[in-house]
């Protein structure tokens, strides 16, 4: 398990991957990445809900929320350095979950 310094420095890097590749990848009018204190929020150009990451330190996790649905993922990486998180309850892994998400609700193709 991840303490609480290296936790907060792999959540930071994950939240900022996801603000990167979506900020890179994709029509700021389809979709923006809006960081803010350990919180990306996905804010959709239609009338869409926002989507929500954020990490969640008590926890030691990263939290999504979207489409009335929601993942708690743990650290799973081989180091402190590894940005592998799982949910534990389905074992559904970060990235591939929120590219699939993206994938279905808007039909972007993305990889994290």
């Amino acid at each position: 398990m991840l303490d609480a310094k290296a936790f907060d420095t792999l959540a930071t890097k994950t939240l900022d991957r996801i603000v990167r590749v979506i900020d890179d990848e994709v029509d700021p009018d389809v979709v923006e990445a809006v960081p803010s204190m350990g919180v990306v929020t996905l804010d959709f150009g239609d009338a869409r809900r926002k989507w929500i990451v954020n990490s969640q330190s008590a926890a030691v996790q990263i939290w999504l929320a979207a489409e009335q649905r929601a993942w708690h993922f743990s650290h799973e990486g081989k180091d402190q350095d590894d940005p592998v998180w799982i949910a534990p309850k389905t074992s559904e892994e970060l990235f591939a979950t929120l590219s699939g998400l993206l994938k279905e609700q808007l039909g972007l193709s993305i990889t994290f």
